[in-house]
């Protein structure tokens, strides 16, 4: 029994971290950027795309996309459909909207359990007219 500890110690311990399944492909938070499309208007759809150049997400691994709404004015909270690369809103009442946006990796790691790594966040300040 001690041999089969002091082996499963050794093998958590000489891994160095998660294996991507194209080489350490992703890049942080500075590497890509959101672009908004679309009129800023009360029932109007708006189309956020996550702009990541180059990168592609790994085999076998996905991204997660998460919209906090910061700041609202009161009454309805805006409709959110994420999605990668593109994620649409539409917002019911006019006023002022901080949002941020996040991009994640998700990824098994190597002693089993899911991890995430943040590819890109950013913080967006937005004026909804009527």
């Amino acid at each position: 029994m001690r041999v089969f500890c002091l082996l499963v110690t050794f093998l958590c311990v000489s891994m160095g971290g998660p294996a991507f399944a194209d080489g350490d492909n992703a890049t942080g938070t500075g590497e890509g950027r959101l672009v908004i499309e679309g009129p800023r208007n009360v029932g109007a759809q708006l189309n956020v795309t996550f702009d990541m150049g180059d990168y592609r997400v790994p085999t076998g691994q996905s991204v997660a996309i998460n919209v906090d709404v910061l700041e609202s004015p009161a009454g309805p909270a805006p409709r959110i459909v994420p999605g990668y690369p593109k994620t649409s809103m539409v917002f019911e009442v006019p006023g002022r909207y901080v949002l941020t946006f996040r991009l994640n990796q998700i990824f098994k790691s190597s002693c089993g359990g899911v991890e995430a790594r943040e590819l890109l966040e950013r913080t967006e300040v937005m004026e909804i007219v009527p």
